[in-house]
């Protein structure tokens, strides 16, 4: 029996903002022009048939921790390497998180200041959270997930009912065909954000009411795709579906086009804390995974200091290949896919699947 627990509710939240938190800031994708709600929901039916996956290999090996079902599916060897591909798999996109959230902040809020202005005081706070454990995570999560639906239906509202949304920008569908459609999926749309659930093969063990979560898991991820198609229908209906993409922050840019009797604007300051929010908890999630991994690995008990060296190295790796936004992106868009996400979300689990699922049909 694990001595940590979190709830189906606590679960779904810090799902629901995993997925959304930085994914509607800086990670819109309009490839597809006007088809792209059709990609993002091909993609989210992708999220919840993978993430099922990722419960049946946990759910078969009776709700084994992470590393002993590693050793379960390839061996205590190559089960300790597996470990540490992984913590550093969490690290890094941790990394890659926080830099989101370190760019937007020198872009928007804070123009030509230094990265480290955000990210440390950033990953300080993270830091403190994950020293308390996955409970205060978890009980975050849910608070954050009221006042940021609050936050994101007030921009909704505010956006589709101003001058500048243009209802005619959003057709017509399927005008291209389905090649945009289909580069748009894959590779980036398969991996970001839903891919990145891999990371609850850490969690899932954690779960104190291990019956119902089957049923409700879909929850946070059909609100997710829903809330993504929503914005980017927004931006689209704003900016045009042929110049949302030019821009880095195409949610920002759009709210920061409305305004009302020029009087109301500056909306842009709220995409902020759906960052801030969304943010913390997906680098709070990553780095607590990592812990989690590297503790069972080498049998060790959780000690704050470990923490601190997990926040160092989240940071140096924030400084690998990021000199600025553009590159930041080249690399999460076009070489992470392919040589980081594909392996891990994919490759292994399944190979962890084939050998979890013959393993318990033996036994059975």
């Amino acid at each position: 029996m694990n001595k940590v627990s979190m709830s189906t509710l606590e679960l779904c939240s810090m799902m629901l903002l995993f997925l959304t938190g930085s994914t509607i800031v800086v990670g819109l994708n309009f490839a597809a022009m006007e088809d792209s709600i059709l990609a993002v929901s091909i993609e989210m039916v992708f999220g919840i048939i993978l993430f099922y996956f990722y419960l049946l290999i946990v759910k078969k090996s009776s709700w084994k921790e992470f590393v002993p079902l590693l050793e379960m599916g390839f061996g205590s060897f190559l089960a300790k390497i597996m470990a540490i591909i992984f913590s550093f798999y969490f690290l890094y996109i941790a990394a890659r998180v926080t830099n989101d959230f370190a760019f937007f902040t020198t872009q928007i809020l804070y123009p030509d200041a230094p990265n480290w202005i955000a990210t440390i005081p950033f990953l300080l706070v993270v830091g403190y959270c994950v020293m308390l454990g996955i409970e205060s995570i978890a009980r975050s999560a849910v608070i954050m997930t009221f006042f940021s639906f609050v936050i994101l239906v007030g921009l909704w509202l505010l956006g589709f009912f101003s001058e500048e949304f243009q209802a005619r920008y959003l057709l017509p569908l399927f005008s291209h065909g389905w090649k945009p459609i289909k580069s748009m999926i894959f590779p980036t749309g398969l991996t970001f954000p839903y891919g990145e659930l891999v990371v609850f093969l850490v969690l899932l063990p954690f779960i104190a009411n291990r019956e119902k979560i089957h049923k409700v898991v879909w929850i946070p991820i059909v609100t997710a795709g829903f809330i993504i198609m929503i914005t980017m229908e927004l931006v689209i209906g704003i900016l045009h579906a042929p110049f949302a993409n030019t821009y880095y922050f195409p949610f920002v840019k759009a709210m920061e086009l409305v305004t009302y009797l020029d009087v109301i604007e500056h909306m842009e300051i709220f995409t902020y804390l759906l960052l801030l929010g969304g943010g913390f908890i997906k680098v709070s999630v990553f780095i607590y995974a990592a812990r989690v991994v590297l503790t069972q690995l080498f049998d060790i008990k959780h000690k704050n200091w470990h923490v601190l060296v997990l926040m160092g190295s989240v940071y140096l790796f924030s400084l690998h290949r990021s000199g600025d936004i553009a590159e930041h992106l080249y690399v999460g868009l076009k070489l992470v896919p392919y040589y980081l996400h594909i392996p891990i979300q994919f490759i292994l689990p399944f190979l962890l699947g084939l050998v979890v699922f013959w393993k318990t049909r033996k036994r059975s």
